[in-house]
């Protein structure tokens, strides 16, 4: 028996998977159970329409890499001659550091409570990409937020339409790890979900989690197309290959992957565009071909 496979026994999963590839949407994660104990507020509701398409990074694991990975993406299908608004949804407000952007302007929590306007927060990212930020709040500011948030299972969607953004442009959406309610406000308006997980048996073993998770917004009219994009892949450490194969078996299919890449990783210690100097690595083509998935996903939404 092989590694993956051990740790595929380990965790008692049956790796069987439907050949007839019933429900592609949720084929990722094969049966996903109903969740009764659900809460209400994570239930989808009837949400104002919002043109672009949105790509909303998620994770239940922290450290993972979403945040560079969405600011790669921002920059990758810029490149590719999309139009893309880059949207940090998560209180540890990151993604300013990512792309250099001015720190002193006020991001969306602040705009929300004083009931301003998103708009005028967009500011100038890499390769000409669109970068909203988060900005900075206090411990009071943001469990205010939250509670709003959690009784107001539509306030993503209503921000969002405001934007006037249209059906040409991308939206990719930067959330916090874990079920929280910005996980569930991102995948209220998702179109699109690429759950970013490290090569490793703790983000496997988390796939069950998500599963119930994910459920109430897979059970809508237009349920979002989940992708596992495995991040940080070490084509040198036997481990790290051995998970990746462990993940296709969990799924049912190959992954995404992006594979590990100092000048990557370091991008965000110059605030430097994470694809100016990857051009012949392998994580430039990992994260090119994310773009062409995410691209051709278009057509389909």
């Amino acid at each position: 028996m092989s590694l993956s496979e051990e740790l595929l026994a380990l965790f008692g999963k049956d790796v069987s998977h439907d050949a007839q590839g019933i429900n592609a949407r949720m084929h990722f994660f094969g049966s996903v159970p109903a969740d009764e104990s659900a809460p209400a507020d994570s239930q989808p509701v009837d949400n104002p329409t919002v043109p672009a398409k949105v790509v909303a990074l998620v994770s239940i694991n922290g450290g993972v890499g979403r945040s560079t990975l969405a600011t790669a993406l921002g920059s990758g299908l810029q490149r590719h001659g999309e139009s893309v608004v880059v949207l940090d949804l998560d209180p540890q407000n990151a993604l300013h550091h990512h792309f250099g952007v001015n720190s002193a302007l006020p991001g969306i929590g602040r705009t929300s409570l004083e009931h301003g306007q998103w708009r005028d927060l967009q500011q100038v990212g890499f390769a000409g990409c669109q970068v909203i930020t988060f900005g900075d709040i206090d411990i009071q500011q943001q469990e205010n937020l939250e509670r709003w948030l959690k009784h107001e299972p539509g306030w993503l969607a209503q921000r969002l339409s405001s934007l006037g953004l249209n059906e040409r442009q991308t939206l990719i959406i930067d959330t916090p790890a874990g079920n929280n309610v910005y996980f569930h406000q991102a995948l209220s308006v998702a179109d699109v979900v690429l759950l970013v997980v490290h090569p490793d048996a703790a983000c496997l073993a988390t796939l069950d989690h998500l599963d119930p998770l994910l459920a109430p917004h897979l059970e809508g009219e237009r349920p979002p197309v989940v992708h596992v994009v495995v991040n940080q892949v070490d084509e040198s450490d036997a481990f790290s290959l051995d998970m990746v194969d462990a993940f296709k078996r969990r799924l049912g299919r190959a992954p995404l992957e992006v594979h590990r890449d100092m000048a990557i990783n370091e991008a965000l210690a110059f605030a430097a565009d994470p694809l100016d100097n990857v051009a012949k690595h392998l994580a430039s083509d990992d994260i090119n071909e994310i773009c062409r998935v995410l691209k051709a996903s278009k057509n389909t939404v």
